[in-house]
């Protein structure tokens, strides 16, 4: 809890005390002269800067019990502000006190106006404060600020008068359903102890006469009277309250029965008359502040500075978390990255520990991974060159001295025929636009050698025409051309060559045949 300086302001003195951590010290007392305004102002000079709340207690105070209609927000204020103005015009400390809602049928709310008639007393003490730059959070009457206290003393009580000695004065507060209604403080000069308690008694009468004048309770209505007597001065009043006043039940609680009922540190209740009241200051009522706003302009900026401090703690708490995850995610990047690095190392070395057992390839990594994504892509085509190699096949199974070198395979409307520019003398040319020149078909070429080779080329004519001959009766097969041969018997063909016996005879007799197979479904 946030330290508070409290004051209460009397026409006699004022008593201060400072709240720390939500622990009331002792209370310090400044008389109402030039004496006691000089050590308050010195009190105040060594105060570091903490909100100050103020609590008065004197006689020139007023209260009013209204129904107002209900209302809320800005037509709320409105209402409130200018009933303010109407009842109290010479005084800026006055508030509403909303405190319910009617049971008629309107539903009505319920609001007791205060105020502080004569504002010079709280003006004399508030310059000073101001003077040394203390913030006012707020100005507040005793009785407002003793409400709570009545719910610790006698919550049961639906009309209870709370009866207690300030001083040279008596306060005499009533509350209606542990709401404020009224509260008077009436002084009594005299020094002879039987005629101070016949002048409590008399006062009691009278507030209990104003109650029944006011409407507020009936003479039949019992009222609660408790008297608060934390010094013993007030021994035997409520005794003489009951034998006086009709339809009362009177009660005298003692400094004891106060901390009992209350919670309040036995300290507080037996320091000055103020201490008990201060301490219920320091609560911070929400409601019933009198104080107008040039008196606050400076607890305004206050707490704003303090929202400010609190938002850059929140800020630099946030960005140091932040930091804080950032740097442990580095780390634990980093420690994943170190992870990473050895068991890659690991894998790679247990892979090379395999490999060593592996046989020898024909060929390295790379052709092997080639040839692998090869034909995974033809067998993501409908059309391969499987049919094709199939006729070649059985063909050369019945050739064993037929080597093959290459072969090559198309899907497309132009064969390898068309490709190298020659053409059967039967076959019809081609032409642009036709349907003929938009159809694709299967072509497919070989190329071939015999093995071994005698050099008898006639011999070796007669087997590539056989060879052929045997690729025209596979049913699959649509054309066979031979465009190749080992040795060209054009008669177009000039006469070259060379009758020494010393030049080498071939080994082998190459030749080239194209073929045309069926289109597929």
């Amino acid at each position: 809890m946030a330290d508070k300086l409290l004051i209460c302001i009397s026409s006699e003195q004022a008593a201060v005390a400072m709240s720390r951590n939500g622990r009331l010290a002792r209370c310090r007392t400044f008389r109402n002269d030039d004496q006691g305004r000089e050590a308050f102002d010195r009190f105040l000079a060594g105060t570091r800067t903490v909100p100050v709340h103020v609590m008065v207690d004197v006689v020139e105070e007023d209260y009013r019990f209204e129904l107002q209609p209900h209302a809320t927000g800005r037509d709320r204020n409105e209402l409130i502000d200018r009933r303010l103005r109407q009842l109290y015009r010479n005084t800026p400390y006055c508030a509403a006190v909303l405190q319910g809602r009617d049971a008629g049928k309107r539903r009505d709310d319920q609001y007791l106006f205060i105020a502080l008639s004569n504002p010079d007393l709280a003006d004399t003490w508030l310059t000073q404060i101001r003077a040394h730059d203390l913030p006012v959070a707020g100005v507040h009457l005793l009785p407002v600020v003793a409400e709570p206290l009545s719910s610790k003393i006698a919550p049961s009580s639906p009309n209870l008068l709370l009866v207690a000695r300030h001083g040279a004065a008596l306060r005499l507060t009533f509350l209606r359903h542990g709401k404020l209604r009224i509260s008077r403080l009436t002084r009594v000069e005299t020094a002879d102890a039987q005629a101070r308690m016949s002048a409590f008694t008399e006062e009691v009468t009278n507030t209990r006469l104003y109650l029944h004048a006011t409407r507020v309770m009936t003479l039949d209505e019992n009222l609660a009277v408790v008297v608060l007597d934390r010094d013993g001065s007030l021994a035997g009043l409520e005794q003489s309250i009951a034998r006086e006043v009709a339809n009362v039940q009177a009660s005298r609680i003692g400094s004891a029965e106060i901390v009992a009922r209350t919670g309040v540190a036995e300290s507080i209740v037996s320091d000055a008359p103020d201490a008990l009241y201060l301490h219920y200051l320091g609560l911070q009522p929400k409601q019933g502040n009198l104080a107008p706003e040039p008196v606050t302009e400076r607890f305004q900026i206050y707490q704003l500075r303090r929202a400010l401090y609190a938002t850059a703690a929140i800020a630099g708490g946030v960005s140091v978390a932040w930091v804080a995850l950032n740097a442990y995610q580095i780390y634990d990047l980093h420690s994943q990255q170190a992870l990473a690095i050895s068991q890659a190392a690991d894998f790679q070395r247990r892979y090379q520990e395999v490999t060593r057992s592996f046989p020898a390839t024909p060929t390295n990594a790379d052709n092997l991974v080639a040839t692998v994504q090869t034909a995974e892509r033809m067998q993501s085509v409908k059309h391969t060159p499987g049919p094709a190699m199939a006729v070649v096949s059985r063909a050369l199974e019945q050739f064993p001295t037929f080597q093959l070198k290459s072969f090559g395979w198309r899907y497309s409307v132009r064969d390898f025929d068309a490709e190298a520019g020659t053409r059967r003398p039967d076959e019809p040319a081609i032409v642009p636009g036709t349907p003929a020149a938009t159809k694709r078909k299967q072509s497919a070429f070989i190329e071939a050698e015999i093995q071994p080779f005698a050099g008898d080329y006639r011999i070796a004519l007669e087997a590539i025409a056989r060879f052929a001959e045997t690729l025209r009766q596979d049913p699959a097969v649509v054309q066979v051309n031979v465009v190749a041969l080992p040795l060209n018997v054009s008669p177009s063909m000039a006469l070259s060559g060379s009758t020494s016996e010393r030049v080498e005879r071939p080994t082998s007799a190459p030749f080239r045949i194209h073929l045309v197979l069926n289109s597929p479904a």
